[in-house]
């Protein structure tokens, strides 16, 4: 292999193979065709199942993780302060500093989701670029970094997989270009802290690596693994999602070994420990502040969740507002349906007629499994979702029309990959004019990658979004701790100013100053920590958070973002 991937071209005069020619390598994994018992293994598109080089990970992560960084300089000289959202994921972000935190970010329907990975994430980013580095001055800024990073992360590992299947420059361009051009469709799916956008691009490669896996290459069922637990802890709607795929996935791949699976699974266990031990130590690491928070709070949110979803409140809708909600993902105008039907048919055209052996295996996984998700959303629509006027609950479902276009497109490029002749000796002149479409088209897709990149890199919705910044809150919070020496501010508020309240709350948090809200209501957002004992609530200096419509006998001593601050009535 070149560094490219792609196989040396041979000397004058000498025979080079066919890539598309068959290779022992390539079988479907199975039974042996000698009758023997097979075993679960993986073949890729060459049947090689060599390291992909370093750059292939390196260099998408890099350049899209220095890209955010510079149109996004301002984190490392501004002083940001968060509220709302980013100020709720903060307070957990806290605890998570201190290795406490055991659930994730809160939902409206009033519990968490179900565990803390992304949480610690930006725990992490936190303590190296403020604590350790201190290249930005507060900590949101370092959060918004370690985002930065992960989304990076995922678009590189997305970007591996198809590598894996194609082994060329080529591949690994059009799956960065695809990728980045519904970046520059959607910014907020690489440059936001919000929950909704982070996990399009982990949901985007879960999809992208269970193809994988299903097309026969085992090596990465540890992304399929890794991205699979990051949506659990992410979101209670996944506890649906990736046990639903992962279930299609192993259907898929035990399938062939259904009359030996005991020999196969043994076989795979003693021989294939590079494929399973990752998996088992992501699986142990992610399940643990699950299963720990579990045992100590027994059902946890887990009851909630079941509880919700045996309400009158979730789903409900009819099958004609469900594909609507669905259809909207592809295509947000009129005629909305004839996005997947086109895409569809244009994806399954392709990977028929233009691509051929295992990378057809490979595009029609991708195809498989983006139906059984799709299936899942639909399933989801109907009994999971409260409200179809909320699209955001469904950004992940982005992924759909996605990975059907990175189908199309490589589908498309494997027509450029064949070249004259087929187990045997090459044309000269065939081979040279094969050869340069060959680089021609692989020139086409750097060139595509290039332009998405630079699309992106001045695409003025690839600033950072600072709406829930506010940088009073410090002044704030100083005013009415000057206000209260040594005494805890207990908060009541009127339901709208929760928005300045948790950033009020980490502020505090962050300047050792004692505060609490009294209304344990707000437990699932706010949490036990800043939920006021009765103690507190009574030796307490209180203060009431009202909206900009003050009741006459308020005497307001400051004002702040949306709210307005007075000493609460006495008693």
């Amino acid at each position: 292999m070149t560094a490219g991937g792609e196989q040396a071209t041979a000397m004058s005069g000498s025979v080079t193979p066919d890539p598309e020619a068959a290779d022992p390598k390539d079988a479907p994994v199975g039974p042996a065709a000698d009758g023997s018992k097979g075993s679960l293994r993986s073949t890729g598109s060459t049947g090689s199942t060599a390291q992909r080089p370093w750059w292939v990970w390196a260099v998408p992560f890099t350049f899209l993780f220095v890209l955010l960084c510079v149109r996004n300089r301002f984190l490392f000289t501004t002083r940001l302060y968060e509220q709302g959202d980013a100020g709720a994921n903060s307070i957990l972000i806290e605890q998570a500093k201190h290795f406490t935190l055991l659930i994730g970010n809160y939902s409206r329907e009033g519990f968490n989701h179900p565990g803390p990975a992304y949480m610690y994430v930006q725990a992490f980013g936190e303590y190296l670029f403020s604590d350790a580095l201190h290249v930005v001055p507060t900590a949101w800024n370092a959060h918004m970094l370690s985002v930065f990073a992960l989304d990076s992360a995922f678009v590189a590992l997305a970007v591996g997989v198809v590598y894996g299947w194609t082994r060329s420059l080529r591949g690994a361009a059009i799956c960065f270009a695809v990728f980045i051009a519904f970046a520059v469709a959607y910014p907020p799916i690489v440059n936001s802290d919000w929950m909704p956008y982070m996990y399009v691009p982990t949901y985007v490669v879960f999809v992208i690596a269970a193809g994988s896996v299903v097309a026969g290459r085992s090596q990465d069922a540890w992304i399929f693994a890794l991205t699979g637990w990051f949506l659990i802890h992410g979101q209670a709607c996944f506890l649906f999602f990736v046990p639903v795929l992962t279930l299609a996935v192993l259907a898929a791949v035990l399938w062939p070994h259904r009359r030996t699976l005991r020999a196969s699974a043994g076989s795979f266990v003693r021989e294939q420990r590079r494929v399973w031990v990752p998996i088992a130590v992501i699986s142990a690491v992610f399940a643990f502040p699950i299963v720990l928070n579990l045992v100590l709070h027994w059902p946890g949110d887990f009851g909630k969740y079941i509880s919700y979803g045996s309400s009158a409140q979730a789903g409900g809708h009819s099958l004609h507002q469900i594909v609507l909600y669905a259809l909207w993902f592809w295509w947000p105008h009129r005629y909305a349906w004839l996005a997947p039907v086109l895409l569809y048919a244009l994806a399954l055209a392709v990977t028929y007629w233009l691509s051929r052996g295992p990378m057809r295996r490979f595009l029609l996984a991708l195809l498989a499994i983006n139906m059984v998700s799709s299936l899942a959303f639909g399933v989801y629509a109907a009994v999971g979702i409260d409200d179809l006027s909320e699209y955001y609950i469904g950004y992940f479902y982005w992924s759909a029309p996605l990975v059907t276009m990175l189908v199309v497109v490589l589908g498309a490029a494997e027509a450029i990959r064949r070249r004259p002749g087929t187990h045997g000796v090459q044309g000269g002149a065939g081979s040279v004019i094969a050869r340069r479409a060959f680089a021609l088209s692989t020139a086409a897709a750097v060139l595509a990658a290039a332009a998405s990149f630079i699309a992106l890199a001045v695409l003025p919705d690839t600033h950072a979004n600072t709406k829930d910044i506010d940088e009073s809150l410090p002044r704030v919070v100083a005013t009415l701790a000057a206000r209260a020496p040594g005494k805890t501010i207990v908060l009541h508020i009127d339901h709208s100013a929760w928005v300045e309240t948790t950033g009020f709350l980490v502020q505090a948090e962050r300047s050792g100053v004692k505060a609490c809200l009294d209304d344990p209501w707000w437990t699932f957002m706010m949490t036990r920590q800043f939920i006021c004992t009765p103690a507190q609530a009574a030796s307490g200096r209180a203060y009431w958070f009202y909206p900009p419509h003050v009741p006459a006998s308020a005497t307001v001593i400051l004002r702040f973002s949306g709210v307005a601050v007075a000493p609460a009535p006495t008693s």
